[in-house]
């Protein structure tokens, strides 16, 4: 949600995941952060003493987050916290908050670390950290199934987009809306809202990550659609206040060990290839 030459980023394997429920072909890759050495015994890793991490993230992005049917929260990135936790002895605290506001509250001390499908840029590495990427995505250009005008980012100089506000989508869109390539930006609080303005035809088109993508076509069967060629490759990682390289370096150290023991293969299988929306 929401590239980069930063010296953490690792080799990338590409994954094509078919997202049944939206009929279509999505491609997500998933980044291999860097293993553990093949002789590091379990107890190598990291210890943080059974700290408890305020974690936030915003539930409004499919698979990575969201609130099943009782209000918790589950996902990939859900899951994947408490995998990291479990490898390096601490407990997640996951709360849901506003985008807008997540990153603020991170470096005012609300939470200890975000992770919400956050993009790695140079930009925010200089006043946050992030650990080494664990997936990378595409931006795409969604629309409603039964559009026939608008086939990609070239037929929207006349049409209006909806992003998410503070995302790197909605940097994306201001930077085509000032080059001519689109006429007009809406911008709202969460990406369920600017897709929910597509399907209701206020926006003509969503810019979006491909895995999102695929999760709003699996939540809305037969409506949405994407068109196009991929707009940017982007690689997310989980952010952590600027010089806390205690948890930065604990959250390295169990993302390779995942990496080592088939954990984030699994994780990536379950939310990205086979979740279906209920």
């Amino acid at each position: 949600m929401r590239t980069r030459s930063l010296g953490m980023l690792a080799a990338i394997m590409v994954v094509t995941a078919l997202i049944a429920a939206g009929c279509q072909q999505q491609q997500a890759q998933a980044p291999a952060p860097a293993p553990a050495p093949a002789a590091s015994p379990a107890a190598a890793l990291p210890d943080l003493g059974g700290r408890t991490i305020k974690v936030a993230t915003d539930a409004t992005y499919p698979p990575f987050e969201m609130l099943d049917a009782t209000k918790n929260l589950i996902g990939y990135d859900i899951e994947l916290m408490n995998a990291i936790c479990a490898k390096v002895n601490c407990k997640a605290d996951i709360k849901s908050t506003a985008w807008d506001g997540i990153f603020p509250a991170l470096q005012k001390g609300d939470y200890d670390a975000v992770i919400s499908g956050v993009t790695i840029t140079e930009e925010r590495d200089k006043t946050m950290d992030f650990t080494t990427p664990y997936v990378a995505v595409n931006q795409l250009v969604l629309v409603r199934a039964d559009e026939t005008v608008v086939t990609g980012i070239d037929s929207l100089a006349d049409k209006t987009v909806a992003v998410q506000t503070g995302t790197t989508n909605d940097e994306l869109a201001s930077k085509f809306q000032k080059e001519g390539k689109i006429k007009t930006v809406k911008r709202f609080p969460t990406f369920a809202l600017a897709v929910e303005s597509l399907l209701k035809k206020d926006a003509d088109a969503v810019l979006i990550d491909s895995v999102a993508a695929a999760g709003y076509m699996g939540t809305n069967p037969g409506k949405l659609k994407t068109v196009g060629d991929p707009l940017t490759s982007e690689q997310l990682g989980i952010v952590v206040r600027e010089g806390d390289t205690t948890l930065r370096d604990a959250f390295n150290a169990a993302l390779a060990a995942l990496k080592a023991d088939g954990t984030l293969d699994q994780l990536f299988q379950k939310w990205m290839v086979e979740w279906k929306p209920s």
